[in-house]
């Protein structure tokens, strides 16, 4: 069995490199040079000293050769163009060209089939410097233009435009105080209210649960959200206006439940016309022996339930007006039941069993029995807030 399962394994293996071979030559028939390139050389590092991976190495090098004259004749081409978006093209030309170049510097003289592999290197850092100088400059100058407009989407596109360029010139002039007032002018500052506009006093452990946003799980790139006062500094107010806060009052009712079985009671002679059975070797036959049992059961049912309606309101703080509302409603029961019963236990039914070893829980106080019911208020809201997208 283990010799099948290695043999299997071999065979899945060979396919999975003979399929890997065909896709990057393919590849480089096709022109892709960097994909050759890139598959080549994955499978080859897997197994570089075995034959599977050596064999790589004549479509490494025809894939470098041609990837590498590909990239510089493009790398000429776009010197001429007047516009000042192709240095991102030629900083990602000449980053590959040195990258392929870092790859194959354990490969360079390899020998395969009687045939030696030189790849040909060049210092490409002069051209990488000049380059990423001019993207670096095209970056700070189109991030200073979105910067100094209106609008928080510019804003936001300069603080794009600046990690961009900290991650190909880290340090350059003064990116990182820039792409912090980028992103403080992009930032969506919101405002959390409750209101109550009920006659019960909202519980403190559900009021801060409500103004908790760590809890809720929503940090975003772009909004930021606070609780307090309204004021001219923030973009948008949430208001959660609790309408109605309601709490039933404790009940039990009892339900009679009347049970009855047919149950196996031991053996008894099988008779048949009035004369016992017997088997071949003349005893009588035995068959399981049937009564009938029943049971009173009365459970005990103690329900108490919480309910909340409110409205939710998302305000322009700019133009103070309100975008949307919509009301939202939630409930909460507590339900708890037990019971006794007279008669024959083996009557019952297993759920009817558990009730008589299930103690008795209190009943939550209202304070609790609101929080409850604010958890499934909380979900709600907290749905709301995703779909604003704010």
């Amino acid at each position: 069995m283990k010799l099948k399962l290695l043999t299997l394994s071999f065979i899945l293996l060979l396919l999975a490199n003979c399929n890997t071979y065909k896709e990057a030559n393919a590849a480089l028939i096709s022109g892709n040079f960097q994909q050759a390139f890139e598959q080549s050389y994955q499978a080859y590092i897997k197994n570089p000293s075995e034959k599977n991976g050596i064999k790589y190495v004549p479509l490494i090098y025809e894939a470098y050769n041609k990837g590498q004259q590909a990239d510089e004749i493009r790398l000429k081409e776009i010197e001429n163009l007047s516009n000042p978006s192709k240095y991102k093209e030629a900083y990602q030309l000449i980053t590959t060209l040195q990258n392929r170049q870092k790859a194959i510097q354990g490969l360079d003289g390899r020998v395969v089939n009687g045939t030696k592999y030189s790849f040909k290197i060049k210092d490409y850092s002069q051209a990488y410097n000049s380059i990423q100088e001019k993207y670096a400059g095209f970056l700070y100058n189109e991030a200073n233009s979105f910067l100094n407009q209106d609008g928080k989407i510019n804003a936001q596109t300069a603080y794009d435009r600046f990690v961009t360029l900290e991650s190909i010139y880290p340090n350059y002039k003064n990116t990182k105080s820039l792409m912090s007032s980028a992103q403080t002018k992009g930032m969506y500052k919101v405002l959390v209210q409750l209101v109550n506009n009920t006659e019960t006093i909202i519980p403190k452990m559900l009021e801060k649960d409500l103004l908790d946003f760590n809890s809720y799980g929503l940090d975003s790139k772009w909004t930021e959200f606070y609780t307090g006062k309204v004021n001219k500094s923030y973009d948008y107010v949430i208001q959660l206006s609790f309408e109605t806060i309601n709490v039933s009052p404790e009940r039990e009712k009892i339900e009679v439940h009347n049970f009855e079985k047919q149950i196996v009671d031991g053996k008894e002679e099988l008779v048949q016309n009035g004369v016992v059975v017997k088997d071949k070797d003349g005893k009588p036959v035995m068959v399981d022996r049937y009564i009938k049992v029943k049971s009173r059961f009365e459970e005990t049912q103690r329900i108490k339930e919480a309910a909340i309606t409110a409205q939710y309101f998302l305000i322009d703080n700019q133009k103070e007006q309100a975008i949307e509302s919509k009301n939202l409603v939630s409930q909460f029961v507590f339900s708890d039941s037990y019971g006794r019963f007279s008669g024959d236990r083996r009557s019952l039914d297993r759920n009817y069993i558990n009730m008589l070893d299930r103690k008795t829980a209190p009943f939550p106080s209202n304070e609790q029995m609101v929080y409850d019911c604010g958890q499934d208020l909380k979900r709600k809201f907290k749905s709301e807030i995703i779909r604003m997208k704010i």
